[in-house]
């Protein structure tokens, strides 16, 4: 009997030892703290390997540079991935202010979706750091609740009309603009199929033609039907001379000019217009400009971001000799779906 409990005794024990030893290699490891928030080991390699991914693809031979920004590019890629987490929980902090942090159904069925394939996809590289379903359903919230966050924030805030202003200068010195329209144009072309300046007098009889068609339009006859009849227009078969375009769409300064600025709405211009291609009778059906809504789209956005981003530089970031243990080199496979285990 007394053997029995000598053995049942050492056995508690076994299990005692086993479940600590266990326990402890489950312990989470905490590489940083961010403005008070933990964070894992596990989450910082997800963002790591996307930053390491990125780097990478957009410069190939970033492990040879000697010095990017004062580091490394091991120090740079640790920097730069531990500066993208800070602003995630910059982001989730400012949700829980604004009352936003509870996700819908919705988008807690997006988060274990996208968690359930990164698993899946990267199951070797889960592997190997110990990463769960649970640390990508972390990361994938970060996304979710950045959309929330940018999108109060730049819908709060209502620029003033000299930064929209401002603006739209910006977007027409970038050649951004959203000045739309539709027209109807017939084209009489000075050019031949090599795309050479045709003889003079057969320029001047094209300029003729071009005369006649608009006398034609301007006296009422279809715009429609003078297309089909008139115009050498490769596309007039398919869209009788119905065009829609943007301001900058490569149709060239002139005509540009007299749709944007010279013609009136749905009526046919009394000029013929000299292009590169050759002579144009124009008549604008439709005109619109949307620079104005795209620029305080723009302005909102841009808020959003700076408030975000200067909340990320203002915050409190503490690293641990984890972090500092943490090795970082070239992703090795052609997938780029691990890490290389010397690395870590």
């Amino acid at each position: 009997m007394k053997s029995i409990k000598k053995m049942l005794i050492a056995f508690l024990l076994l299990c005692i030892m086993a479940f600590s030893v266990a326990g402890c290699g489950n312990k989470e490891v905490i590489v940083a703290t961010i403005n008070g928030e933990s964070i894992s080991e596990q989450l910082y390699r997800i963002n790591l390997w996307s930053t390491q991914r990125g780097l990478e693809a957009t410069q190939e031979n970033y492990w040879n540079f000697e010095n990017i920004e004062g580091k490394s590019p091991e120090e740079y890629a640790k920097a730069k991935t531990l500066k993208a987490i800070t602003y995630c929980i910059v982001v989730q902090q400012k949700a829980e202010e604004l009352n936003i942090k509870k996700l819908t159904k919705e988008e807690k069925a997006r988060i274990k979706e996208a968690a359930k394939a990164e698993m899946k996809a990267k199951e070797a590289f889960a592997k190997e750091y110990g990463i769960t379903k649970k640390d990508y359903e972390e990361y994938y919230t970060f996304a979710i609740q950045n959309e929330k966050v940018a999108s109060l924030l730049a819908q709060n805030y209502e620029p003033n009309a000299s930064e929209v202003a401002a603006k739209i200068d910006e977007m027409k010195m970038n050649g951004e603009s959203l000045e739309q329209a539709d027209i109807i144009h017939i084209l009489i072309k000075t050019k031949n199929e090599l795309g050479e300046e045709i003889p003079k007098d057969k320029k001047e009889e094209a300029y003729q033609k071009a005369q006649e068609v608009l006398e034609k339009a301007l006296a009422g006859e279809d715009m429609n039907v003078l297309a089909s009849q008139y115009s050498e227009d490769p596309s007039v078969s398919e869209n009788l001379g119905n065009y829609s375009f943007t301001r900058g769409d490569e149709l060239g300064e002139e005509i540009d000019q007299v749709v944007f600025e010279k013609a009136k709405i749905n009526a046919v211009y009394p000029e013929v217009v000299e292009t590169d291609m050759g002579y144009e009778v124009i008549k604008v059906l439709n005109r619109e400009d949307k620079s104005k809504e795209h620029a305080i789209e723009l302005i909102k956005s841009d808020y959003a971001k700076r408030e975000l981003e200067e909340a990320t530089n203002f915050a409190e970031v503490q690293t641990t000799e984890a972090y500092d243990a943490i090795r970082v080199g070239p992703m090795v496979t052609p997938e780029n779906e691990s890490i290389d285990k010397n690395n870590r």
